[in-house]
């Protein structure tokens, strides 16, 4: 590529480490169908729960499978409240009001992006149940936030799925709460291209066996979808080596730009936010350079019409752009969009 000759780079291509993958796949040899589906499935599981640090872990259709089966078995259901971030995938209030319980937004922190600790301390008395979900690869102080579950004594369902692989402490992200739901849709570090699918985690007998019967009605992961699971876990540790040096890399190349703010994401996000009080005009040069944007997410007061203060969802609302982090995303790409952003700035 010959980027001072003004030629731009090849597609950005999400599904490269996929193709990889698929054609390692296809040379090995075959079992019958209902053999190598029933031990793909056994095999994942074993693997992500060891993964996890966890003792049980059930393999389901989706994330959005896996939230509304973890609430179900929780109890959280009619007349419940169930404070949730005000910011992440819409799954999560539609999960809640699957179950029949009313969904709290809580304001998020300004710098980090996830759910705002001092949000959730004025719920004190008012919440039956968290739904903590980790945005960007980053997450809220867990000491305060187990600390206040623990206080209320309500039960908290942690949805890790943006923080695959990471730890607090020494302890994985999905270990947390009663349970652990991680969605592994396409395009995540952990995905099949077949179809999507999510697990649910935990470490009670009891729970496990209210986690099964919930989850019987959404049925499990499409044909194909377990083994290739399993290979994209395989993997996992070079996947993130590859998405924390493209994290490095933004943030080297784009500190200390007038009218550009970068929070503080995980040093493995999957996709990178910034935030611009010129997001219109950045938007439309990044994308007449042939630069993919990710999708940004509409804040629950927004979209629900709660009522309430929520500043820093407003200013993300305003102000905020992903930048694309894709497995095995080239370092003339990473380079690409740095040098478009600067320019556009300079």
């Amino acid at each position: 590529m010959n980027e001072r000759a003004g030629i731009k780079p090849k597609l950005f291509d999400p599904q490269r480490l996929d193709a990889a993958l698929a054609a390692r796949r296809a040379a090995a040899p075959r079992e019958s169908a209902p053999a190598i589906e029933r031990k793909a499935f056994l095999d994942f599981e074993e693997r992500f729960k060891i993964f996890s640090g966890r003792k049980y872990c059930l393999l389901t259709s989706s994330g959005r499978a896996a939230l509304r089966a973890g609430l179900k078995a929780l109890g959280v259901g009619k007349g419940c409240v169930a404070g949730m971030t005000n910011l992440t995938h819409p799954s999560a209030p539609e999960a809640a009001a699957w179950a029949g319980a009313k969904p709290d937004f809580i304001e998020i922190d300004k710098t980090t992006l996830n759910l705002d600790e001092a949000g959730l301390e004025i719920r004190t008395g008012k919440l039956d149940a968290l739904l903590l979900t980790h945005m960007f690869a980053a997450s809220s102080d867990m000491d305060r936030v187990m600390d206040f579950v623990k206080r209320e004594r309500i039960p908290c369902l942690e949805d890790a799925s943006q923080i695959i692989g990471e730890t607090s402490k020494g302890r994985p992200y999905g270990s947390f709460g009663e349970i652990g739901v991680f969605s592994l849709s396409p395009y995540k570090p952990v995905s099949s291209p077949a179809g999507k699918a999510g697990v649910i985690l935990c470490d009670d007998d009891a729970l496990f066996r209210r986690i099964r019967a919930a989850a019987e009605e959404f049925g499990r992961p499409e044909p194909g979808v377990a083994g290739f699971l399993s290979l994209k876990l395989e993997v996992l540790p070079s996947t993130l080596a590859g998405l924390e040096k493209i994290n490095a890399s933004y943030l080297a190349g784009l500190a200390g730009i007038k009218g550009l703010y970068l929070p503080a994401v995980g040093r493995a996000a999957h996709e990178f936010p910034v935030l611009t009080p010129r997001r219109k005009a950045l938007e439309a040069r990044l994308r007449s350079a042939g630069v993919p944007l990710e999708r940004i997410y509409e804040p629950f007061n927004s979209a629900y019409g709660t009522c309430g203060k929520y500043p820093a969802s407003a200013r993300y609302a305003a102000q905020a752009l992903h930048l694309p982090v894709y497995p095995m995303m080239t370092e003339s790409e990473t380079r690409y969009v740095i040098k478009t952003v600067k320019e556009f700035f300079s």
